[in-house]
């Protein structure tokens, strides 16, 4: 039986009027008489019976009409739940959550409902295979059964000081802030969350902090150097008075130009939808 069929009935029940419901429908008096007599057919008994020029539900289609009011509700509900909701939780480190996460709500998720939850990497993918967010933002996968790394783009790192500070100092002498907290597990090798490959260029490390804001801080105060993708450096100078600004240094002879790949991390079972797409655009953009 098709669900279109039964609306019209209803609304032929709620008029009283096949001619006024067929107005309100959009169809054919004609067309809306044949889509009664194929809904009979499909149920096994009549609906109307004659009355003169008019008609009348018959008791049965009384008792039917009374019938599919909760098999509507329910089906309703159920086709709600299968459209895209407007609410999503994001999971990824302060990278993202600090100086990304601002512009990705503002500029691109504006009609949307979002969690933002704190995860290094490793805890992001537990997060989402135990459910606990739908999306994911890292530089560092680590790899898990059932966990799919969608590829978003490349980010340039760099070593950033205050304006004015550090003139002509080797990089390597130069007091670096770094997070505390070692990175476990990494495909890539690296050690350090920051990404610096310490085993190759020792740096001077001075302080350690749980947070990149702190860090930063530190090297607004002119006290140390900082390692950062270089979006994090343009967004932070953005809204800071030209003495603060961070400036580039030069990264030690021979090193290179450090770059991380930027991955959306979702559930294998996870498709890929409006919102996905959005923050993959965001993140092309901003960073």
């Amino acid at each position: 039986m098709e669900t279109n069929r039964l609306h019209q009935f209803r609304t032929i029940v709620e008029t009283g009027n096949l001619r006024r419901a067929a107005d309100l429908l959009g169809i054919s008096h004609s067309g809306l008489s044949k889509s009664m007599k194929a809904l009979e057919r499909d149920l096994g008994f009549a609906l109307f019976q004659p009355s003169g020029r008019g008609i009348v539900i018959s008791d049965r289609g009384v008792d039917f009409y009374e019938r599919s009011t909760p098999f509507l509700s329910e089906l309703k509900t159920l086709l709600g739940a299968t459209e895209e909701k407007k609410f999503i939780r994001i999971g990824s480190f302060e990278v993202f959550t600090s100086f990304f996460m601002g512009k990705l709500l503002k500029e691109y998720l504006k009609d949307v409902d979002v969690e933002v939850h704190e995860l290094v990497p490793g805890r992001l993918e537990e997060a989402l295979l135990l459910n606990k967010v739908d999306l994911g933002i890292t530089y560092e996968p680590i790899p898990r059964r059932g966990i799919e790394y969608v590829k978003i783009k490349t980010l340039a790192m760099g070593a950033y000081v205050l304006k004015d500070t550090f003139h002509r100092q080797n990089v390597l002498e130069i007091p670096f802030v770094v997070p505390v907290s070692p990175l476990e597990g990494a495909p890539s090798g690296v050690k350090g969350r920051d990404g610096w490959p310490d085993e190759r260029f020792k740096r001077n490390v001075r302080f350690r902090v749980d947070l990149m804001t702190t860090g930063l801080e530190l090297v607004r105060q002119g006290l140390c150097a900082i390692f950062i993708p270089q979006f994090v450096a343009n967004l932070y100078n953005e809204s800071l008075h030209e003495k603060f600004r961070l400036e580039a240094i030069d990264l030690p002879k021979h090193m290179g130009q450090i770059k991380r790949e930027i991955y959306i991390v979702k559930r294998e079972s996870t498709l890929e939808n409006k919102t996905i797409k959005q923050v993959a655009r965001a993140l092309r953009d901003i960073t």
